[in-house]
């Protein structure tokens, strides 16, 4: 999964699956700093550092709106990254919740244009109290760029993305993070390919800290991530 992208569509949605709030208006946000930046599988900052910041608005309408802003690196043709979002979620107990979502990526520099792109994800939040907290998203994306062993093409075919995500606490403020995904394209450009991730974090106050071993299949390639998060 995107460790460094906090905000994400789901994670946005996340803040109303907590009993109690679900009427409330709110907002904050989150800034890290990651090893790398990975976004569902694929590198963003070429085996280097980066960091977000990640903004949102929640009303008592069960809608929130989200910003997003990332580093990327310069070889890749852009240098930015911004995330808009919307969400609206339906709290269905206090375990459950469902989430509909709309994002737009932009990106800033010379060949951001083979970045941009737009989807539409539905979504399920469930709280399983021992056995975790469980997520499944699917993303419908008319314009994603196909990806291949070197990363983005120039093509926008579109694509359906799936993914799924477990979060449990261990002990304490330890906690145990794994998801799974996919990706596949609607045209003949590119291939599908799957991402995974495992790891823990370790929640301090405002303060957040992380280690995953994450999993690409395009190209096939195993890495280790750390990243620091302060929320506010």
């Amino acid at each position: 999964m995107d460790g460094a992208l906090a905000m994400g569509i789901a994670a946005l949605a996340t803040v109303a699956a907590v009993p109690g709030v679900a009427g409330a208006q709110t907002w904050g946000g989150t800034l890290s700093v990651v090893s790398e930046r990975v976004s569902r599988g694929l590198g963003l900052s070429g085996d280097h550092p980066g960091a977000t910041a990640d903004f949102f608005y929640r009303d008592d309408r069960n809608w929130a709106l989200g910003l997003g802003l990332g580093t990327l690196n310069p070889d890749g043709g852009a240098t930015a990254e911004a995330i808009v979002s919307a969400t609206r979620w339906w709290q269905i107990d206090d375990h459950r919740t469902l989430t509909l979502s709309g994002a737009y990526y932009d990106y800033a520099g010379p060949r951001a244009g083979r970045l941009r792109y737009s989807e539409v994800s539905v979504g399920s939040l469930w709280d399983g109290g021992t056995w975790g907290q469980w997520s499944g998203t699917i993303s419908l994306s008319p314009d994603l760029a196909a990806s291949s062993s070197r990363g983005y093409t120039a093509g926008h075919p579109g694509a359906t993305i799936v993914e799924l995500t477990w979060h449990r606490r261990l002990w304490g403020a330890l906690a145990a993070d794994l998801g799974w995904g996919i990706v596949s394209p609607w045209g003949g450009e590119g291939s599908s390919y799957r991402f995974a991730n495992g790891g823990l974090s370790y929640t301090a106050g405002a303060w957040r800290f992380t280690v995953s071993r994450l999993y690409s299949s395009v190209p096939p390639r195993q890495r280790w991530i750390a990243g620091v998060a302060w929320s506010f």
